[in-house]
């Protein structure tokens, strides 16, 4: 048993040694990761991550029973949709590379799975609006003449457009 107290000059001391324990996590091992919809809807890319929280259902079961024809209709969500996925996709690799940046398989994924985020939201900023001031360097590059400044085309973010 340990006694804890606070020396004169507010000091905190302990009068018997006591031992810490020490965490220890798996080092994790690169895995085929799932494809984009469905890693979005599980909330990692790496099957051995999706780990069950209290969870008494199939969240992807609950997915199939919903309707999302309506967001399919309109091009912009759809786009909009794709390029969440993608930066998602990208953001889970991006954090398994903060800790394996030797993994050859994930850096070419990943520069594959960035190159597909710029093209969509390149496409994205000439069909509909920008998302970024880069996509805007986009648009001057496709039309240098152009005058516009197209920030204000689209709906500022908390619109919420796309949920």
């Amino acid at each position: 048993m340990c006694h804890y107290r606070f020396s004169q000059k507010g000091v905190f001391l302990m009068e018997k040694s006591i031992h810490l324990a020490i965490a220890s996590v798996p080092f994790q091992q690169w895995e085929e990761p799932y494809k984009e919809t469905e890693a979005f809807h599980r909330g990692t890319i790496f099957p051995n991550l999706d780990k069950p929280f209290f969870v008494t259902e199939d969240p992807l079961e609950k997915k199939k029973e919903c309707s999302c024809s309506s967001l399919e209709e309109n091009s912009a969500d759809a786009m909009l949709r794709q390029i969440q996925k993608a930066g998602f996709f990208c953001d889970d690799l991006r954090l398994y590379l903060d800790t394996h940046p030797e993994d050859q398989q994930a850096l070419s994924m990943f520069k594959e799975v960035l190159k597909q985020k710029k093209t969509l939201m390149k496409d994205f900023a000439l069909s509909h609006y920008p998302l970024t001031v880069a996509c805007i360097a986009d648009i001057y590059d496709e039309n240098p003449n152009s005058n516009c400044y197209c920030w204000k085309e689209g709906p500022i973010p908390w619109d919420r457009v796309c949920d």
